[in-house]
């Protein structure tokens, strides 16, 4: 093996260097935003889980590429392929009794063993909101609510909804005759665009004709629908699904959500733990979803816990940031900037230049200390290059008057303040 590939990042995981952090960094910062906003309280949990919490329902695809190993304990352990699991066993667990409803958010690093290409890395974060204790719609027209606002916030408002229900398809395969982990087979290859082979596992009645026609059936909420009702209408319990989709729209738009809803009554996601109300969320252009997420109802049963409804949703940390460097660019994304550099004339002042910087610090002002012995026209340079506009010099004559010389590269002018005049210190680098 040579040393090249020795030293190079892990196939499908990346390093990022400062501009690429700043741009992660804000749309972090965009959803600890909302998060506050909407009153969900920020958790974390363990990179490695037990291999049986997401053995059960985390579907056929992710399962296969789940990062699974053996520790010297002999336990199965993974790295999480996705958050929403790990949150349900918090709930089922460690909150147990807290009040409901129980509103959490997270921003984390998943994992999974997927081919790498666009928009899809085998290290990637999650920004997560998760609603438990209320099976209302209004729950789950929140989190297209909180969905709309993180993009609108980050700066992509061209962004759209794909919306479903498995409900529907959940009910029509029930009464087939199909178990649920059947269902749950049929669900992942019709994410997968596999629609004949999920129809193949269904045995021929009308219920199988019917999800056969509901999987060509996409458009506006009132063209869907209609459509969605005259086929389904013999089964309550489907017609029931459609009711309720019909209600979560409806309160999504009374909630100001005005982005683009396409309703695709054939639509289903890869995890197996959705009960009813799903989404994606896209921006023009580009056929991967950046959000997605939908209801959940049992999965806290899964960990001991109570019979909790839930919903929730994982935006695409990850795919947002790469759209955002390739394709939409930097602007109102920039490294936090230094303020100031200090630089000393001679190693004698060395030990006032290190008081100095302490000194300045505290007034709020960000400031690098050379430590590499620059001369002043280098630490110009220097400065000029890393756009900071404040270089202050100490030397002896500094050491002996206990002052700072500081001079301003925009205006090009100098002064010397006393060290202890904190006020005029804070007055100069607050001017900015």
């Amino acid at each position: 093996m040579s040393k090249e590939v020795r030293l190079s990042t892990v196939r499908g995981m990346d390093d990022l260097l400062p501009e690429e952090m700043a741009v992660k960094r804000k749309i972090e910062e965009v959803i600890r935003n909302v998060f506050n906003k909407y009153g969900y309280q920020e958790i974390e949990t363990p990179t490695i889980e037990h291999y049986e919490i997401f053995e059960a329902k985390s579907g056929e695809e992710i399962r296969e590429r789940m990062f699974t190993f053996i520790d010297k304990s002999g336990r199965k352990l993974v790295l999480r392929p996705e958050m929403t699991a790990s949150v349900a066993r918090i709930v089922a667990t460690k909150l147990r009794s807290a009040p409901l409803p129980i509103r959490l958010g997270y921003i984390a690093d998943c994992y999974r063993y997927d081919e790498p290409q666009w928009g899809r890395k085998r290290r990637f974060y999650h920004g997560g909101f998760e609603l438990f204790g209320s099976s209302s719609p209004v729950a789950d027209a929140e989190i297209v609510q909180v969905s709309k606002d993180v993009f609108d916030a980050i700066g992509l408002k061209e962004h759209f909804f794909k919306i479903g229900h498995v409900g529907t398809l959940r009910s029509l395969m029930e009464a087939s005759g199909m178990a649920e982990a059947e269902q749950d087979i049929a669900l992942s290859l019709l994410d997968r665009k596999r629609i004949r082979e999920a129809l193949s596992l269904m045995e021929e009645c009308e219920e199988k004709k019917a999800v056969e026609k509901l999987v060509s059936i996409s458009g506006s909420a009132e063209e869907a629908l209609k459509m969605g009702y005259d086929i389904i209408s013999p089964w309550d319990k489907a017609v029931k699904a459609l009711d309720n989709l019909s209600e979560i729209i409806d309160f999504v738009r009374n909630a100001g959500v005005e982005s683009k809803l396409i309703i695709d009554l054939g639509f289903a996601r890869g995890l197996a733990y959705y009960t009813g109300f799903i989404f994606e969320q896209y921006v023009p252009g580009v056929d991967i979803a950046f959000n997605g997420g939908g209801r959940y109802d049992k999965l806290t049963e899964m960990f001991g816990g109570k019979p909790l409804p839930a919903v929730g949703c994982a935006v695409g940390i990850t795919r947002i940031h790469q759209y955002i460097l390739e394709k939409v660019g930097m602007q109102g994304f920039s490294i936090p900037k230094v303020s100031a550099f200090l630089v000393s004339v001679g190693r004698e002042s060395l030990r006032y230049a290190v008081k100095v910087a302490a000194t300045i610090r505290a007034t709020g002002t960000t400031l690098e200390l050379d430590v590499i012995g620059k001369k002043i026209l280098a630490a110009i340079e220097y400065c000029e290059k890393k756009g900071i506009r404040w270089l202050i010099i100490v030397g002896e004559r500094e050491v002996q008057r206990n002052t700072v010389t500081i001079k301003d590269l925009q205006t090009r002018t100098q002064s010397e303040i006393k060290l202890d005049d904190h006020v005029a210190l804070s007055s100069i680098f607050s001017n900015q």
